[in-house]
């Protein structure tokens, strides 16, 4: 039994939305987890900035995902959302990113139809497969998961217009999905067109600044319908904005004097990340 999975279909069962922050390595999840948040998602989009300082474009294989989905879920006891692209493949290439996914621990796993390689769904260019396609895919995803408390969620896009991604998801909800995600709506209109047609399905959306669809509050998406929302990108634009001042300063002055008063400093950092921890464990054993 995996702890993960039941807190989070527990965490589910309450009224309220679900925040979850995007984190794309095991810092990233230690530091959310700290904030206290109840859970995390993981996305390919900051996976592919951070190991391979390269766009969301496909690059990035299922190896690669994997071992970054162990890496976050080993950083905390929290469930993570574990981006699954579109599987990677064919059907049975889906059934085999499940099992990888399920075993390193992820708590739920998102599947998308678009056609490979696949971008961000903010991006333009975008393309998607067929939907009797994807389905397949969406079922042997569902037969080859071992734990039923592993969420399973099937991810679309309004390439073809909104009521193309309704019939879609309506669809994949139909061969296996139990929560669906209907990505970059363009305004609260097509927000609430989502909730009306879906009245009973964990529903998601995503907040990602400056991207296609407006930034409101988690409160504004719980009262329009959503059960489930993601900032996948806020860490990582926070993060390379914030180094890219210091490493300025650095640059400009030769020293990060000017800047310390906004950085975490040596002891305070040791005890975040778990020095003294390790210190006893080191008496210990001595």
């Amino acid at each position: 039994m995996n702890k993960q999975r039941k807190m989070l279909r527990e965490r589910l069962l309450r009224s309220e939305i679900l925040v979850l922050p995007g984190v794309y390595d095991a810092l990233t999840a230690k530091i959310a987890a700290e904030v206290g948040f109840d859970a995390l998602v993981m996305g390919g989009y900051s996976i592919a900035a951070s190991r391979l300082g390269q766009p969301d474009v496909g690059y990035l294989s299922m190896t690669e995902m994997v071992q970054a989905v162990k890496c976050i879920v080993d950083a905390t006891e929290l469930p993570v959302f574990a981006d699954g692209d579109t599987g990677y493949g064919n059907a049975l290439s889906v059934r085999r990113t499940m099992q990888e996914y399920e075993k390193a621990g992820a708590a739920a796993v998102l599947f998308e139809d678009q056609v490979w390689p696949k971008r961000c769904g903010h991006m333009v260019g975008k393309q998607v497969i067929d939907a009797s396609e994807h389905a397949k895919k969406l079922r042997a995803a569902a037969d080859a998961r071992t734990d039923e408390d592993f969420l399973l969620i099937a991810r679309t896009r309004a390439v073809n217009g909104l009521e193309d991604a309704v019939e879609r998801g309506k669809l994949y909800l139909d061969n296996g999905a139990e929560a669906l995600f209907i990505e970059a709506p363009q305004d609260i209109r097509e927000l609430e067109a989502v909730t009306k047609a879906f009245p009973d399905t964990i529903l998601i959306a995503n907040m990602i600044e400056g991207g296609r669809t407006p930034n409101l509050t988690a409160k504004d998406l719980e009262n329009i319908g959503f059960k489930i929302v993601f900032w996948p990108c806020s860490a990582l634009y926070v993060i390379t904005q914030a180094f890219k001042e210091a490493m300025t300063v650095l640059h400009q002055t030769g020293t990060t004097k000017a800047y310390e008063d906004k950085m975490m400093h040596f002891t305070d950092f040791n005890r975040f990340i778990g020095l003294d921890d390790y210190m006893k464990l080191e008496k210990l054993y001595k």
